[in-house]
C-alpha cells in the first residue's frame, strides 16, 4: 500500500477482530471493532454528554429551579414576593426568566419577574393564592 501526502489511508474491509486505538482515562488502548459500539456507548458518550453539558453551561448558563411564594394578605391585596439567586453569575442583564405555575392554593392571575440583577431577581404573583410553587428557567446572560 503507498500512501500519498495529505491523504488518509483507505481500507477496502474492516474485520471484527480488527482494532482502533482510542484515548481513556488510563491512556491509550486497543479496542477491537466488534467491541468498539460498546466501548462508544459505556466509555465515550458519559464524557461527550458531560463535556457537551459544561459547554452549554458555559455559553447559555441555563439554570432552572422551584420557588414558593406565600400570601398572608386578603384579595385584591398580595405579598407574594420572593427573590431567586443565581447559582452562576451573569455577565450581563440580557438573560430570559421563564416562569410556569406548578401548583396554587387558589387563584393566579399572573406571574411577574422583575428587578434583575447579574446574580439573581425577584417573582411574585397577582391573584388570591395563599401559596404559589413556580418553576423557573434561567438562560443567556453569559457573554460580556
Amino acid at each position: 500500500m503507498s500512501i500519498k501526502v495529505n491523504e488518509l489511508p483507505q481500507a477496502t474491509s474492516v474485520q471484527g477482530t480488527d482494532v482502533l486505538l482510542v484515548n481513556t482515562e488510563r491512556g491509550t488502548e486497543q479496542v477491537s471493532v466488534s467491541q468498539a459500539g460498546e466501548f462508544f456507548g459505556e466509555q465515550l458518550r458519559p464524557d461527550m454528554q458531560r463535556v457537551a453539558k459544561e459547554q452549554v453551561q458555559e455559553t447559555d448558563g441555563f439554570e432552572a429551579g422551584n420557588v414558593v411564594i406565600s400570601n398572608n394578605q386578603v384579595y385584591p391585596f398580595n405579598s407574594g414576593v420572593a427573590t431567586v439567586a443565581l447559582n452562576t453569575l451573569r455577565q450581563n442583564l440580557d438573560y430570559v426568566v421563564n416562569a410556569e405555575v406548578v401548583s396554587a392554593f387558589g387563584n393566579v392571575q399572573t406571574v411577574e419577574v422583575y428587578d434583575k440583577q447579574l446574580n439573581g431577581f425577584k417573582i411574585r404573583y397577582d391573584g388570591s393564592a395563599t401559596s404559589v410553587t413556580i418553576k423557573y428557567y434561567v438562560t443567556g446572560g453569559m457573554q460580556a
